[in-house]
């Protein structure tokens, strides 16, 4: 098992990549604590605003409510779009987004992966940027924020399943920063899989990872604790619908278009967009 350090500690690959970085929390852990008590607060909020039902609460992923906003494709998508939500539930995602605290927590997850996947921050920025010059309907959650989407997990105890997020895009990052009060020490351990490993997790840190190829859940936590996540992403399909010039991939076929790499070498190219320690090291990381 890995114990909580407030130090950041990448993850690397056999050529020294940097894969996945749990980055911890910022060094005032005072402020921190209590931008995590905040945040919680307004999860708390948008949960009983929503009075969803049973049903609503159960996903994929595990039995608790969540909410997404943000840019979307997939699923049957024929173009990018933002998330439908509810005249409800575009209200609370609002007031959540609109939140210091979640602001805050949004920004932390940004910085961190410009700090530590830089090429692959411009990727997300640089995609987005011509997503929205393309169709100006599409609205970012957060300006300055590469992360096309982002999910409010709301508990009130978010224990997730085995899991990929599949529709993520692969050699890409899931910011995922946990909320709540709960003995880190004792349940809400992040577990990746793949990889055999077992991380503590405590509220307010933030670790991202490539959540569409590893896979990866968290532990229960006591009855009477709370635990809630926040986090970020991008979908593949946004990606390759600009690659394709802002179709999709079959109208893009159907034209004559064909793809500059193949599969395997556009994997090669992703991966290459991660940070070596070396870098890292070199920049004063």
């Amino acid at each position: 098992m890995s114990p909580f350090t407030s130090s950041p500690c990448p993850l690397v690959d056999e050529q020294d990549r940097v894969f996945a970085v749990l980055a911890g929390r910022p060094r005032d852990s005072q402020e921190w604590s209590d931008i995590n008590e905040k945040a919680m607060e307004a999860f708390e909020e948008a949960r009983a605003t929503l009075k969803l039902t049973e049903k609503q609460t159960a996903n994929r992923q595990g039995d608790y409510a969540a909410v997404s906003v943000g840019i979307s494709f997939g699923g049957g998508q024929t173009r990018p779009a933002n998330f439908s939500l509810t005249g409800k539930k575009q209200a609370a995602v609002e007031k959540l987004l609109s939140n210091g605290a979640v602001c805050r927590l949004a920004g932390f997850g940004d910085s961190c992966m410009r700090l530590f996947a830089a090429r692959l921050h411009t990727y997300y920025e640089e995609t987005l940027v011509k997503l929205q010059q393309a169709d100006g309907y599409l609205r970012r959650n957060l300006k300055d924020n590469a992360f096309a989407a982002a999910t409010f997990n709301l508990g009130p105890q978010v224990v997730t399943v085995p899991h990929t997020d599949h529709m993520n895009i692969p050699a890409g990052w899931c910011a995922v920063t946990a909320l709540g009060r709960y003995d880190h020490t004792a349940g809400g351990h992040l577990l990746l899989w793949d990889l055999k490993l077992m991380i503590e997790f405590p509220p307010g840190a933030l670790i991202l990872i490539p959540s569409a190829i590893l896979c990866h859940s968290n532990t229960a936590i006591a009855p009477h604790e709370r635990r809630y996540s926040f986090t970020q992403y991008s979908a593949g399909g946004l990606f390759r619908w600009v690659e394709c010039g802002c179709q999709t991939q079959k109208d893009f076929l159907s034209q004559g278009g064909a793809y500059r790499v193949a599969g395997e070498e556009r994997w090669r190219r992703g991966v290459e967009m991660f940070s070596t320690l070396q870098e890292l090291r070199a920049n004063g990381c």
